[in-house]
């Protein structure tokens, strides 16, 4: 997104009402006293407002605005927005960046800089700050340029986690009742398969792609590896968000203990598995969960499971 001197507002600040206050009334003594020297320094002094709008619109005409991806983040964490500008030509100057009509950051720019946009969390789901302000009172801080664009980004946020222990039980059984037999852990090598993303990189068979197969990873199976299922209706309440905090809080301690586990809302079915995608894929049903009567959804493949 790069900016135009169409894009742009320009006001007097409150020093610069002032010095057209000033310059007004010195203006007014001169005429009235017929005094030479006085039309010359508002005349001069005059000019040099005129000219810093010129220079005000040469520091910012040009500057390249472009939106990275946002990393998730907890309930009452701070979500961070980089934002990558590129200065054209010449160094940009005392240039303010807000979001969400927060505090500038005041920063100079020379070529490229990522700035770290930071906004608090408080609710889960997706945080989308509507528009980016830049402002700018270069270079005497008489006439403030600002403009207003819009911020296609968004960061997700999970529910706050809730710290307890497991209010389900281990199990040896699939979604479908049936006895689970053989699931993926780290006891029996049974060989190679296509690797697929959301593998795990330690998983990856370099002795295979060195050898010009192609890329794949070492399956492992352990024979009646124990899962749990971490369901809402088990979480004893009426309070929906402190259910789905407390889910969020389960997930993450059985991620710390590397444990198979799947995932159980109202209408929505995550099957036992285990990894950073099956992590997030969780997390984000949490987030975006919205308790419906006439929700029907159950199947291993949530609208989660694509990345963050």
């Amino acid at each position: 997104m790069k900016l135009s001197r169409k894009s742009f507002s320009l006001f007097p600040t409150q020093h610069g009402f002032l010095f057209l206050a000033i310059l007004i009334a010195m203006l007014l003594g001169s005429i009235n006293y017929n005094n030479n020297a006085g039309f010359i320094l508002v005349f001069l002094l005059g000019g040099m407002a005129l000219i810093s709008i010129f220079h005000s619109f040469k520091n910012l005409v040009g500057v390249e605005i472009k939106f990275l991806s946002s990393l998730p983040v907890f309930a009452g964490q701070t979500a961070i927005f980089p934002i990558r500008v590129q200065a054209q030509k010449n160094r940009c100057r005392s240039v303010g960046f807000s979001l969400v009509s927060h505090d500038p950051i005041l920063v100079s720019i020379d070529k490229e800089k990522t700035l770290q946009m930071r906004v608090p969390a408080l609710e889960r789901g997706y945080l989308h700050p509507k528009y980016l302000t830049i402002s700018s009172f270069y270079p005497f801080g008489l006439f403030t340029l600002r403009t207003c664009i819009k911020a296609p980004t968004s960061c997700l946020v999970y529910p706050r986690p809730i710290p307890g222990p497991f209010t389900t039980i281990k199990n040896n059984l699939s979604s479908e009742g049936k006895e689970e037999t053989s699931r993926q852990g780290a006891d029996d090598f049974q060989g190679l398969k296509q690797y697929q993303p959301g593998h795990s990189i330690n998983r990856i068979s370099w002795r295979a792609l060195s050898r010009g197969r192609g890329l794949f990873v070492k399956d492992f199976t352990a024979e009646d590896s124990p899962w749990v299922m971490l369901a809402f209706d088990a979480i004893p309440g009426s309070d929906m968000e402190f259910k789905l905090s407390r889910l969020c809080g389960m997930i993450l301690m059985a991620e710390r203990q590397q444990m198979e586990y799947g995932l159980r809302l109202p209408g929505i079915i995550k099957n036992p598995a285990r990894g950073e995608s099956h992590h997030h894929n969780c997390l984000k049903l949490l987030s975006l969960f919205d308790f419906r009567e006439d929700t029907h959804l159950t199947d291993g493949s949530d609208p989660g499971d694509g990345g963050p």
